[in-house]
């Protein structure tokens, strides 16, 4: 029996991965931009900051849902458990994944991001 949708591709498809290892504040590029007509998709993203901040995802230049204000060593973990083809987090054609900090701050953690073709 033959596979199809979104299970089938997914196969085709390599699970990277990045670290998360920053503590500047404002935009710290995460994944860099895959090129025109690529776009990526995050599946699993875990952080944890030392101290109080405000976390941003970002895609481009563009806010990714609201920021999240952390308090000291509390973790975040959003996992794709629904296994949406497009991720928990769905970046824009040609756009990178930003995380955002409101202050300097090490934040640790790592993620595992998609590469999808239009």
């Amino acid at each position: 029996m033959r596979e199809v949708g979104w299970e089938a591709k997914k196969k085709m498809e390599k699970l990277y991965k990045a670290d998360i290892n920053i503590a500047t504040s404002g935009d710290n590029i995460i994944i860099s931009a895959p090129g025109a007509g690529h776009y990526l998709a995050i599946d699993f993203i875990t952080l944890l900051p030392t101290t109080a901040v405000a976390v941003q995802f970002k895609t481009g230049s563009t806010s990714y849902g609201g920021a999240l204000p952390l308090d000291a060593k509390q973790a975040v973990t959003i996992e794709n458990s629904i296994k949406n083809q497009d991720g928990v987090i769905t970046c824009g054609d040609n756009e990178e994944f930003i995380i955002n900090l409101g202050g300097n701050v090490q934040v640790g953690g790592f993620l595992r991001y998609r590469i999808i073709g239009n």
